[in-house]
């Protein structure tokens, strides 16, 4: 992997918590942030893109899965293909410290929760988060617990609580992998003697039927509060039951994070985990999704009718999954693609919508960067291909990233929130809004590179700033294309805690 263009040098540290807060018993991720520059550290503790050979096995176990009827060719195809796997994965070192100091200074970092994709992990969009870091940001990796990872490395619980981990069961068709591992079990110390225990892994689970992907998609929305919680937390020095990051790292974070400044990113269901996350927490300021698969939501949220929260979202899409199909339908969900930007555009901070030209559904995660060439033939028959150059759409997708998060998410604190009281912080964070889309928004995109190499382009301004400008109201969202292109209840509030920015999911009326 290349070396990220940002000025500062980057550590990662796995962390690990249980009861973060209620719905969510265990967490589990990986940060990315700005670090003290170490110019040995790198060759004394490499870090590898797969750090350990279950890493390898998940996601062959997955690809796996499609295969209706095994034979004995099959297991050893899958035995030789997971040891190349691991082989190929833990050859490629990725340009951070591990465990590093964060670095040193007075500045304060804004913060990105990122959410992985059906099959993904915490390490499988490392150049994304690697790159963010570089630039100052601090990037909370996660890799979620309901059995939507390809494997997951989770903190163990006590026994009694174990066997209702996050309230999903991990069965054999269906409903994800919270609590249980269906498969084999590796032991990790705690390295922080904050909490004990160790850890275990969890392995792919099904997305199940409709019922149990809609409580999926509640539970990776919770992990995202959960994630940000957890932030909150390091940012005013309170680790307990923080587990596997050193007692050196984590009060480096202490006063150093803009909460008041949050983003939060994802991945195809994870791009709609962020959207479901930013259109009804106010401690969100922007989301970017990226290729997001949009049928996964409950009926209910705000998500598909108008935002609750005043976030911009901008999202990425493949080119693929935004060209029609013979069916006429588009892969990422159309539809509800188009009662999500009039959603975000009625009540939310409008939306943006950016397709590279021939990019497909893996030019956002790592595989294609860092496995193009070696496994170029083995890729294309797994279906995982892309006409569009692997590091063009890199630069493309951090270019967009960049843009849109500087000129979106408000501007610096300038008083640290860890000396305010939690609910004074909260409530604080939460009036800060980002600034909203306007008309013309895309403008930027053309005149760049991006410009040069974007299919669609298209700008949803926010209701709110499109009147503004008029001086009037306009309840209705305007919806400008640009550039052609293809035609439960939710989790409640807490008085005076920092989970106070949370809302309940209005009725609403679908946005047509």
């Amino acid at each position: 992997m290349s070396r990220p263009t940002g000025a500062s040098s980057v550590g990662c540290a796995d962390l690990a918590a249980v009861e973060v807060e209620p719905g969510v018993e265990r967490l589990a991720a990986r940060l990315f942030y700005p670090c003290k520059r170490l110019a040995l550290a790198s060759w004394l503790a490499p870090v590898t893109w797969l750090p350990h050979f279950n890493y390898a096995r998940g996601y062959v176990d997955y690809l796996f899965r499609f295969i209706q009827k095994r034979t004995l060719k099959h297991h050893v195809a899958q035995a030789a293909l997971t040891a190349a796997c691991y082989g190929l994965g833990a050859s490629r070192v990725l340009p951070v410290h591990y465990q590093a100091p964060v670095e040193p200074g007075g500045r304060q970092f804004p913060v990105v929760v990122f959410s992985h994709g059906l099959a993904g992990t915490r390490n499988a969009y490392s150049s994304i988060c690697i790159e963010l870091a570089s630039q100052g940001y601090v990037v909370m990796a996660l890799e979620h617990s309901d059995g939507s990872a390809s494997t997951a490395r989770l903190p163990q619980l006590p026994a009694a609580a174990a066997s209702t981990a996050n309230g999903i069961s991990n069965g054999s068709g269906g409903g994800g992998g919270g609590g249980h591992s269906s498969g084999a079990k590796g032991t990790h110390p705690d390295t922080t003697g904050g909490g004990g225990g160790g850890s275990e892994w969890c392995w792919y689970g099904g997305l199940g039927d409709k019922p149990a992907q809609l409580q999926k998609t509640r539970h990776r929305v919770a992990e995202v509060e959960a994630a940000y919680l957890l932030l909150d937390r390091l940012n005013r020095g309170q680790t307990e039951g923080v587990r596997e990051l050193p007692a050196a790292v984590a009060s480096g974070f202490r006063g150093r994070l803009d909460m008041a400044r949050a983003a939060v990113i994802g991945h195809s269901y994870g791009g709609a985990t962020a959207a479901g996350a930013a259109s009804q927490l106010p401690v969100f300021k922007a989301a970017v999704c990226l290729d997001p698969w949009w049928d996964c939501f409950p009926e209910e949220w705000p998500t598909l009718h108008r935002w609750a929260n005043p976030a911009p979202m901008m999202v990425i899409g493949s080119h693929d999954w935004n060209t029609p199909g013979i069916d006429g339908k588009l892969k990422c969900g159309g539809e509800n693609q188009e009662r999500v930007l009039a959603a975000a555009a009625a009540g939310g901070g409008g939306a943006l919508l950016v397709v590279p030209r021939h990019s497909s559904h893996g030019s956002f995660d790592d595989v294609m960067l860092l496995f193009g060439k070696s496994m170029m033939h083995l890729l294309a028959v797994l279906g995982i291909k892309s006409s569009l150059e692997p590091r063009l759409a890199h630069r493309i997708n951090m270019w967009s990233i960049r843009h849109f998060l500087d000129k979106h998410l408000p501007p610096p604190q300038q008083q640290q929130q860890q000396q305010q009281p939690p609910a004074a912080a909260a409530a604080a964070g939460a009036a800060t809004a980002g600034a909203p889309i306007r008309a013309g928004e895309d403008q930027a995109f053309r005149d760049s590179f991006v410009g040069e190499n974007a299919a669609i382009l298209r700008v949803c301004p926010a209701a709110a700033a499109a009147a503004a400008a008029a001086g009037a109201t306009a309840p209705e969202p305007e919806m400008r294309a640009a550039g052609g292109g293809a035609g439960g209840g939710m989790m409640n509030g807490q008085e005076g805690s920092q989970a106070s920015a949370r809302v309940a999911a209005p009725a609403g009326a679908t946005v047509q």
